[in-house]
């Protein structure tokens, strides 16, 4: 019952409003997955793709060249949180390719272009995954299928990756 509480609230907190707050849920998330507090199941994947799948209106173009940007905050907030889910997840297994991951990896590269600070985290994550699992990509990317390979060569070492 205490496991539940906690979860419940770090999935609370990743909501929240002060983008440091959420921040600090995502890496207390990893922390406890890596640990073994918690586990990473198919219900915990399906509502940070729920989250993630939240609609962020596209930017409305008034007069010449001014763009408006009309993003609700909190459609902004929950996508956000999924995204800072997801990457939570990948984060928590530094060193080894779980067969959730492959999945999780292109659930996040969907999210590369999307407004800030979701695309700080896209960034922030792969470059993390890159580091930790760079000496024995040999294996690791065995997980992964053909198409999944291309996608996450393509981003990690394409211009976009650097910027």
């Amino acid at each position: 019952e205490a496991v539940q509480a906690i979860k419940w609230l770090v999935l609370k907190l990743l909501e929240d409003e002060q983008l440091e707050v959420r921040e600090m849920a995502a890496t207390t998330l990893s922390g406890l997955l890596q640990c073994g507090f918690l586990v990473m199941d198919g219900p915990l994947q399906n509502h940070f793709e729920q989250l993630c799948k939240t609609r962020l209106p596209k930017k409305k173009k008034r007069g010449p060249g001014a763009v408006v940007d009309t993003i609700p905050p909190a459609d902004l907030v929950k996508r956000h949180a999924g995204v800072l889910g997801l990457s939570a997840c990948v984060l928590s297994s530094p060193y080894d390719v779980p067969t959730w991951m492959p999945q999780l990896l292109m659930d996040l590269s969907a999210h590369l272009n999307d407004p800030q600070p979701i695309e700080m985290t896209v960034k922030k994550t792969l470059s993390n995954f890159r580091r930790t699992h760079h000496d024995n990509w040999q294996e690791h990317k065995q997980q992964f299928t053909d198409d999944q390979l291309i996608v996450l060569t393509d981003l990690l070492v394409s211009p976009c990756y650097y910027a």
